[in-house]
């Protein structure tokens, strides 16, 4: 019931979004990544339909010998592109590419939809009023370090919740263009930290952070609005640093 009642479920049902299928994809390919890897890679190679969130995949599963995987999620994506060619022509790549750039610099880089709406780093410096380029370079530098934590971490030998915990909050962190039901991908990240905490004891301030985290999607545009704190992106850095911090107690080999 807990699981069900997390707060992303509610803004993305009222959205009607696909916050639910990008979640389900991304939590199935790390099941399976160690134990079916051409599923794995599958299942990522689906993600492409919202490839702002597939940044670090093929940077972790290179990072760490995955090439089965890496090879099966490459198939995946040539195929579901060779199918929209033969399904819809060849004129729907122009599109999307015409589509990419309104929502580049209509939506995320003037506000069109609201910065308070976007929840990212990018969306956080230009709610308080920073330039485009001050946007884009924190983003950039977020985006910088949070890649060379994924590497070590995925190469160290921390439990494998932590590294999954770790990726699907990097793919939020990321992209500099993502809304509040896309953090249904949160879900993931809460499911395996807990699982890890039971046999780890958290303390109390990582306990309160995961509640933070667990209600920050149905707060997060609200709050954001009437008070310009970003507490959707506040809360999933601090976690990254958690669970990076976590990464500590775990041998590097």
């Amino acid at each position: 019931m807990l699981a069900l009642g997390f707060t992303a479920v509610f803004v993305n049902l009222t959205h009607g979004h696909n916050g639910f299928l990008t979640a389900a994809l991304f939590a199935g390919a790390l099941a399976f990544l160690d134990s079916r890897p051409l599923l794995a890679g599958c299942l990522f190679g689906l993600l492409a339909y919202k490839p702002q969130f597939g940044l670090f995949i093929p940077i972790v599963l290179a990072a760490t010998g995955r090439w089965r995987v890496i090879a099966s999620a490459t198939t995946t994506v040539l195929a579901l592109a060779a199918l929209t060619t033969a399904l819809f022509g060849s004129q729907v790549w122009p599109a999307f590419l015409e589509s990419a750039h309104f929502t580049r610099t209509v939506v995320l880089e003037q506000g069109g939809t609201g910065f308070h709406k976007i929840q990212s780093v990018f969306a956080w410096v230009r709610l308080w009023g920073g330039s485009i380029a001050l946007a884009y370079g924190a983003q950039l530098a977020v985006m910088g370090l949070v890649m060379i934590g994924l590497v070590r971490l995925w190469r160290s030998q921390a439990p494998q919740g932590y590294k999954g915990a770790a990726l699907c909050l990097g793919a939020l962190l990321a992209t500099p263009y993502g809304l509040d039901y896309d953090l249904m991908l949160l879900a993931p990240v809460i499911a395996l930290l807990v699982a890890e905490g039971q046999a780890e004891k958290f303390a109390p301030y990582e306990a309160s952070l995961l509640a933070l985290l667990w209600f920050a999607p149905v707060a997060a545009r609200q709050l954001a609005e009437l008070t310009f704190i970003p507490v959707a992106v506040i809360a999933m850095l601090l976690c990254f640093v958690l669970v990076y911090r976590r990464r500590a107690l775990s041998p590097v080999p």
